[in-house]
């Protein structure tokens, strides 16, 4: 889905009281170029030469009316203004010099609100000549990652707006979120700015990685239409994995923000790929169970004697129990094992009283693989 711009048709068309002066010439087979006619840039230029007077009330009067025309005239009347406001920025007076610029930021200002807010789906799917090259590129590459619905629309112009005519996206791994949602800065972020290759982006990835798995950001399971789009940019990026994050990042950031769907695909991948590494394959059952994945006992009972031992970091199978009840004891962690705690947990029974006691609860995964073993 494309977008339309009934600001842009608007500035395509010419008004009435000009059609008549108004001459055009086609440039190739796509784009029509129309000219103003003689009459119409010469009132321009005179407007534009008011703002060098002396009078400080003239400037102000020229100024007001260059803008009322560049906003409300068609696209060309606009350029024309602009084009000419340029010229005044060698002028020798200061103030005029700055007069010039202020005067051209607002018009390039009110182009870009408006072109932004009069967006539209088009019902036929494809893109109008007359749509803003810029904003519809924007668009399609936020469009890929949070589809093309009105949701999608809404916050692409939250975050199109706040870029402004210059499109300076300021999200970045680097900021805070100002609030606990921050779902505009989150839309930015995951929907504009995310690199097409991750080898490039190292430190950026851990930010964000962390900024994901953060209690604060946790806002894509709302029911709001701008938490729906944070999930499903969520989901895009985990999906593509632009940042090359692990199989067990993107399954924490998965289950972090409560995206079961997402949580059962990267399972179902695991489980399909062959010579799977363990630790992963463990981590897919983990998560398996916490969406309660329809193939999970399945799964289960494939691997009721795989005993293949599962990697852990060093230090991370050493669990004191308690010096006075039991020695320091070493973990060691194998496929079988949290096949078996899987089972004993589904029957409501305690993994403790069947030998395992060093479980550990955690608040992502529900255990602790580590801690999953004799």
């Amino acid at each position: 889905m494309t977008f339309s711009s009934t600001f842009a048709t608007s500035f395509a068309e010419q008004p009435a009281d000009f059609s008549t002066a108004v001459q055009s010439e086609f440039v190739d087979s796509n784009q029509t170029v129309h000219r103003l006619s003689e009459a119409r840039i010469a009132s321009i230029v005179r407007c534009v030469d008011s703002l060098e007077s002396d009078s400080p009330v003239v400037r102000r009067l020229a100024a007001d009316r260059l803008y009322s025309q560049a906003s409300n005239g068609n696209t060309q009347t606009c350029d024309a203004i602009l084009s000419r406001l340029r010229g005044l920025r060698v002028s020798f007076s200061l103030d005029v010099r700055q007069l010039a610029d202020q005067l051209i930021e607002r018009i390039r200002l009110t182009r870009h609100q408006r072109a932004v807010a009069e967006l539209t789906p088009s019902p036929w799917g494809d893109s109008p000549s007359n749509l803003d090259r810029e904003l519809d590129q924007w668009w399609q590459q936020f469009s890929r990652r949070a589809g093309a619905d009105r949701d999608s629309i809404r916050e692409f112009q939250y975050v199109a707006l706040t870029a402004g005519p210059d499109w300076r996206w300021v999200a970045s791994v680097n900021d805070q979120p100002t609030n606990q949602s921050a779902s505009d800065e989150w839309a930015c972020l995951l929907g504009i700015r995310v690199p097409e290759c991750g080898t490039r982006y190292v430190p950026e990835a851990k930010k964000l990685q962390s900024r994901l798995l953060a209690k604060c950001t946790r806002s894509s399971a709302g029911s709001t239409s701008a938490d729906r789009v944070v999930g499903r940019l969520i989901d895009s990026t985990v999906r593509r994995n632009p940042y090359g994050w692990s199989l067990e990042s993107r399954l924490e950031i998965a289950l972090t923000h409560q995206r079961p769907e997402l949580v059962g695909e990267l399972c179902e991948l695991t489980w399909n790929t062959p010579n799977v590494h363990v630790r992963d394959l463990a981590l897919s059952l983990l998560a398996a169970d916490r969406v309660n994945h329809a193939s999970l006992t399945e799964q289960l009972n494939e691997r009721v004697n795989d005993r293949r031992v599962i990697t852990v970091l060093p230090g991370q199978a050493h669990f004191g129990v308690g010096e006075a009840d039991w020695p320091r004891s070493i973990v060691v962690p194998r496929i079988n094992d949290v096949v078996q705690y899987l089972f004993w947990k589904h029957q409501g029974m305690d993994a403790r009283q069947h030998g395992m006691t060093a479980i550990q609860a955690d608040p992502v995964w529900g255990v602790r693989l580590e801690s999953i073993g004799r």
